[in-house]
């Protein structure tokens, strides 16, 4: 291997690590609410794309879309409540992006999700070594 090619094999192992480590710095910083540690954005291709490999990170994962005639769009500034089973709230918060990715206790919780005014609820059991995926889809009013 000549010096031109071990200089652009570093140059291209160099890049590759760059984009992995651009790919976990997309995500916003961790917020605290209780006990619950959450992470909510991503907007825009590369932020959703850090948030859907993060996912995999957080016990709970929401996504928030609207179904725009055949496909759905991302949606943002969703209300967020979040109760256990014994219907305490143990986090509320607004999602500034399509994705919330939260760390919560094993158990059952309701989500329940408002976007332009039209409540959408569901039950979710988080397991600790299981990742729980939840889209909320609210149909585009005529």
């Amino acid at each position: 291997m000549n010096s031109m090619q071990v200089v652009a094999a570093l140059i291209v192992l160099g890049t590759a690590g760059r984009v992995v480590a651009a790919g976990s710095d997309m995500l916003p910083a961790e917020r605290h609410q209780g006990g619950v540690a959450y992470v909510s954005g991503g907007v825009g291709k590369k932020e959703a794309e850090a948030f859907k490999h993060a996912a995999g990170r957080f016990p709970l994962a929401l996504e928030f879309v609207k179904r725009a005639g055949k496909r759905d769009e991302f949606v943002a500034g969703i209300n967020v409540k979040l109760t256990d089973r014994h219907g305490k709230i143990v986090l509320s918060t607004k999602s500034d992006g399509p994705f919330l990715l939260a760390r919560v206790p094993t158990g059952r919780y309701t989500v329940a999700a408002s976007y332009d005014g039209k409540p959408l609820k569901r039950q979710v059991v988080v397991q600790s070594k299981a990742k729980q995926p939840v889209v909320f889809e609210w149909k585009q009013s005529a």
